[in-house]
Order: structure tokens, then sequence, then C-alpha cells
């Protein structure tokens, strides 16, 4: 009789074991990051061979777009699932006794490039090679189960605001960390204190709101800038050469005589020189002073610090700025 018992146990320990080793095979070779990337080339696929069949039909459709979702389909066909990830270069550096470099996988998962630039706004800075997607929304970005990866991660515009907007110190410390991850920026923090807590470019609210709170606290520094600064582009408006130089010629004054000029789409925030074009962007700033700490000079103090750079001031204030208007009176000259 004992020895059944001791035949039975070695069955079902076996039998254990067994139920084991294959639950151990099958999420070895078929990890959940491998199923997710099987599923969505499972629907790039069937969304490309839809459009094939209509492309492809002899009486409306398009041989040479036929052809290029035809070749689409074999590629996504003969994908190899593999894991995808990026070095972030300013963290775990060797040469800073740290250990090794840290990566991010997120795009293991997050393949589908069309998906994510529709949940992304248009035109945001932040690239993701080089400082990943955790900087913004959190979670680990190391994990391939999606349970680990999202875990205290920010799926949207307002959790990603939630917790940022509590204090300076959250914020400094986002921005801090996108300076990290870009060792080969040689600025201090004044690019990084340019973005909102979800990556994007931050607002640019006036010089008015600016002054609504700080005319009573600073009087003379704002009757100042707004007898000088605060009218450069009513002066150059009058100069001979703006009014009658070209669209492209006038551009070349907006980066020093606007506030918030973007070079990349050649607008600009507001006309002259306003608080912002020196302390940057005031969405963060008026936000955080407008919330929980409203009033507390202390909170918009520590933003102001870090984000303020004298450097600034030499983007406008060297030799040679004014070059193009030396050449233009040149050529009015020499013509007469």
């Amino acid at each position: 009789m004992g020895q059944y018992v001791k035949l039975i146990w070695l069955l079902v320990i076996s039998v254990l074991m067994l139920g084991v080793s294959v639950v151990w095979f099958y999420k070895e070779y078929n990890p959940e990051w491998k199923q997710h990337q099987r599923a969505v080339i499972k629907k790039k696929i069937a969304k490309a061979e839809e459009s094939y069949g209509f492309w492809s039909n002899p009486e409306w459709g398009d041989p040479e777009k036929a052809e290029e979702l035809e070749n689409k389909i074999k590629g996504l066909k003969s994908t190899k699932f593999k894991i995808k990830q990026i070095l972030l270069k300013g963290e775990g550096l060797w040469s800073n006794q740290e250990n090794g470099h840290r990566v991010e996988r997120c795009m293991t998962c997050h393949i589908d490039e069309d998906e994510l630039i529709k949940l992304h706004p248009e035109g945001l800075p932040i690239a993701y090679d080089i400082y990943g997607c955790t900087v913004c929304h959190g979670g680990n970005g190391r994990a391939l189960e999606s349970e680990r990866a999202h875990e205290g991660s920010h799926a949207d515009r307002k959790e990603m605001e939630g917790p940022r907007t509590a204090s300076a110190e959250e914020f400094i410390k986002m921005w801090k960390r996108l300076h990290e991850l870009n060792p080969e920026s040689k600025d201090r923090l004044r690019v990084e204190s340019f973005y909102s807590p979800t990556g994007e470019y931050q607002i640019y609210v006036g010089r008015r709101k600016c002054i609504r709170c700080h005319k009573k606290m600073h009087p003379e520094h704002v009757e100042r800038w707004s007898k000088t600064k605060f009218k450069t582009f009513e002066r150059i408006e009058k100069e001979p050469d703006y009014r009658k130089g070209t669209a492209d010629y006038k551009k070349k004054c907006y980066k020093c005589h606007t506030t918030g000029y973007r070079e990349d789409k050649k607008v600009y925030s507001e006309q002259g020189v306003g608080c912002e074009a020196c302390h940057g962007p005031g969405e963060v700033y008026s936000h955080l002073m407008a919330g929980e700490h409203k009033g507390d000079v202390k909170e918009g103090q520590k933003l102001a610090r870090i984000s303020f750079d004298f450097k600034i001031c030499g983007n406008c204030h060297i030799p040679k700025r004014h070059e193009m208007r030396k050449e233009y009176f040149e050529n009015v000259e020499h013509v007469k």
C-alpha cells in the first residue's frame, strides 16, 4: 500500500513539474511583448491587404500604389520579433562611475509609429531617441511586462500635469532630468525649462499677466523695462529698411525684437522684448502661482532662479547683430 502512495506522489510531482516546465517554456518562447508585437503586425497586415484589394482592382486601381502595398505586406510578414530599446546617454555612464548605460524598452510594445504620432501633439520638441518616454510618462522603462512597465505611469496630459503642478520642485525635477538625458546640450537649464510637464513647449502668457502682480512687487523694474525694451518693436517699425524690407528681411528682426520667437515656424508670441523674452515662457510659473501656492513668492523664485540664465542676453547683445542693416543702407547709397 505504501508503495502505491509513493508512486502516486511521484506521479503528482512529475505532472506538476511538467506543468511548470510547459508554462516556463511558453513564457520564455512566447512572452507578452512578442504576443503584443504579433497582434500589432497582424492588424497592420490586415489593413494593408484591405487597401491592396482596392488599389489592385484592374478597373479603378493604381498599379503603383498596389505594388507599394504589396511590398509593404511582404515586409510586415517577414518582421522579426525582438526586444527594442534605446540607450539613455546622460544616465548611468561608466565615466561618471555609474552602473552602465540605462535603457528604455517602451518601444518594444509601442511599435505602431503611426498611432504614436496621432497620440502626441504636432511638433513635440522632445526627441524620443534622446529623452525616452518615462521622463514625461513615468513608469518602468526597462520592464517588458505591461503591469510592471505601466506601474506609476501617466497615460495622458491630465495625469502628467497632475503630480507636477504641486510645487516648483516637481517642475525642476523634470527639467533637471531632461538636462541630464541630453549631455551634449551645453546650456544650463535654459532650454529644458521651456518644456511643460507634457513635454510640449510652454505657452507664453504675455507681459500683461506678469505685470499684474509684479507692478506692485517690483515697480521700478517694471517701469524701467516698459519704457525701453517693451517698445523695441514700435521703434523698428518706423525704420526705413524695415518698412521697405521683404518679409524675410523683417523676420531677421524678430529674434531680438519680439518675445517667444520660434525660428522653426517664424512666428512670435508678442511684439517687443517682454518679461518672457528673458525669463522664459510663463505658463508653468503662472499656473503654479495661481494654484495651491497662490501668492507664495518663494515658489515662483525657485523657478525663476533655475530657468534664468544671463547668457540669454548674449543672443542679441553681440557685435555685428545689425550687419544686414549696414548692407541694406550701403546698397541704398550705391543706387543713389
